[in-house]
């Protein structure tokens, strides 16, 4: 992450963010960081609202007040699809692919949904996601045919194919066993060393140990905590909020 004295730029920063939804607290003056190359998690208790922030932060779901910036460039008032093209992707937590699209139809749809390109140039760019999320072999499958862990790779294919800086992964990992999470892990890390930086909401510890440079946890509308994988797993309000117990912790890796 550093080099000596320097110091990573963020690629994204979301400022002083707030969000209610009736009496519930999702967000009270959060800060979040994602420096350029880095892997960011974010844990909580269920209804913390972790996807309600991605979805602040994708341009999906508004906040009553903050700033959101991406590359330098103040984007909150930009909505979804302005933001993906200027390079955010987002993966959802339930994969929903249309039945009687193979996985090639999808990648090719992302890509014409992000970019005006000719038609060769989108069928190398949904080829390459495809390639780059392992699904290559299953590029003519449709997506009713596509097991768990397919459905899951063909939702960051999706992201992928937007070619984005920053993708934001919601519980990509959540119902795989665990020779599953780690082919997951292994594709996570690799696009990670092609140049693409994430921010994902997870609830299996496992993958962010294995993946995050940096975990942040999210309870009552606050950070609580922030620092390595370590540091927050072990901070004593995470233990306390998130796994209720101390004795989880021996279950949660």
């Amino acid at each position: 992450m550093t080099n000596g004295s320097l110091i990573p730029h963020n690629l994204f920063e979301a400022r002083n963010i707030v969000k209610r939804i009736g009496t519930v607290v999702i967000a009270d003056g959060v800060d979040i960081q994602v420096p350029a190359g880095s892997i960011v998690g974010m844990i909580g208790p269920n209804g913390a609202g972790k996807t309600t922030m991605l979805g602040i932060f994708s341009g999906s779901v508004k906040a009553q007040s903050g700033t959101v910036v991406f590359q330098d460039q103040d984007v909150t008032s930009l909505g979804t699809a302005k933001r993906a093209r200027l390079g955010i992707g987002r993966t959802f937590q339930i994969p929903r692919p249309f039945d009687k699209l193979t996985v090639f139809e999808h990648a090719l749809l992302a890509v014409q949904q992000a970019r005006k390109v000719s038609t060769s140039e989108s069928h190398e760019r949904a080829i390459l996601a495809i390639e780059r999320c392992g699904l290559i072999k299953l590029v003519n499958t449709v997506g009713g045919d596509l097991r768990l862990l397919d459905r899951k790779r063909l939702e960051m294919a999706r992201a992928v194919a937007l070619d984005p800086s920053l993708v934001l992964l919601d519980e990509v990992a959540g119902g795989l066993n665990n020779a599953e999470v780690g082919q997951l892990i292994e594709i996570v890390l690799s696009l990670r060393d092609e140049g693409i930086s994430f921010l994902w909401v997870e609830h299996v510890i496992r993958a962010l140990n294995a993946t995050a440079d940096r975990i942040v946890c999210l309870s009552g509308g606050r950070l609580i905590a922030e620092g390595s994988p370590a540091e927050v797993l072990e901070h004593p309000a995470v233990i306390e909020s998130y796994f209720g117990s101390p004795a989880f912790m021996s279950t949660a890796s």
